[in-house]
């Protein structure tokens, strides 16, 4: 099992600030204020000599999308074009419903992330969007003829902490033949209850054979040690953040732990270099708690 750190290997950039047109309830912008905002191509250029500088490895590209759930980076692909020739940083991108993958591609970017939502009531009244719910299948179709890895995200109670569309959405993903899953929960009290969330991730590591891990949006509750403790039980294949004592958990299962820093989308053998030119990944620390 992966146990993946993103700090400091993944620096987030949002290019539309702290701006969104939807509405979220769980998120409501918030998330946005912990990423580097930049609102031109030429700050996203200097963004991606400032995440080198750091010991970045990878850059995360994301913002606030539209009401057709899209994230307006058309504007900015000569940039990451050119920021990723000047730095080498792999590049993600939450790019949601956006159809120009061909241009994503060659723009450079390495990885598409998307938030899968199966509800269609979900998508309309809760997060005000003006799509179809069958679109996210065929994005994440479409992008594997274009994307190096495609990965999905499933927000596990993204409904006020409801099971609503969760199945639906493991079975687009499994369907489309993503390369990678990433299960989460609301980070808030909005989390469903645990035996809720446990059904899910049952059916995600039923349904999809490829690299299942545990997200690094997820409750910080009391919850959190019982929801990492069945991943290591049901044989997902990474952690984002995990708690020492689940590592420690792991290794008393017989179950090999290996710390990659990086993104848990990425598999031990896409596992970008480090900033010495070696391996992203080592033997777990378990220390601690």
């Amino acid at each position: 099992m992966l146990s993946y750190r993103p700090k400091p290997a993944v620096y987030s950039v949002s290019i539309t600030g702290h701006r969104c047109d939807l509405g979220c309830q769980h998120c409501r912008g918030k998330y946005l204020k912990g990423m580097e905002a930049v609102e031109d191509p030429d700050g996203l250029i200097r963004t991606f000599l400032k995440a080198k500088e750091k010991g970045a490895k990878n850059i995360l590209i994301s913002g606030g999308f539209d009401r057709l759930g899209r994230l307006p980076v058309m504007d900015f692909l000569g940039a990451i074009s050119q920021g990723k020739s000047m730095t080498g940083l792999v590049v993600e991108i939450h790019s949601g419903l956006n159809r120009e993958l061909g241009r994503l591609r060659d723009a450079g970017v390495d990885a598409l992330l998307l938030d899968v939502v199966g509800e269609q009531e979900t998508i309309e009244r809760y997060i005000g969007g003006q799509w179809c719910a069958e679109e996210y299948a065929e994005v994440l179709r479409e992008a594997k003829r274009f994307i190096p890895l495609v990965a999905a995200h499933i927000l596990v109670g993204v409904d006020r902490g409801e099971i609503r569309g969760e199945f639906k959405a493991v079975d687009m993903v499994a369907e489309a033949k993503a390369d990678a899953l990433s299960i989460l929960t609301p980070m808030d009290a909005r989390s469903p209850e645990l035996d809720e969330i446990a059904k899910v991730m049952e059916y995600a590591r039923e349904r999809f054979g490829d690299h299942l891990t545990l997200g690094c949006m997820r409750t910080r509750g009391k919850d959190r040690p019982e929801i990492e403790r069945l991943a290591v039980d049901l044989g997902f294949d990474g952690i984002a953040n995990p708690l020492r004592r689940t590592l420690r958990y792991a290794e008393s299962t017989g179950v090999k732990v290996i710390e990659v820093e990086g993104c848990c989308v990425f598999t031990q053998d896409r596992i970008p270099m480090n900033t010495k030119g070696l391996p992203g990944a080592r033997q777990a620390d378990t220390k601690g708690t």
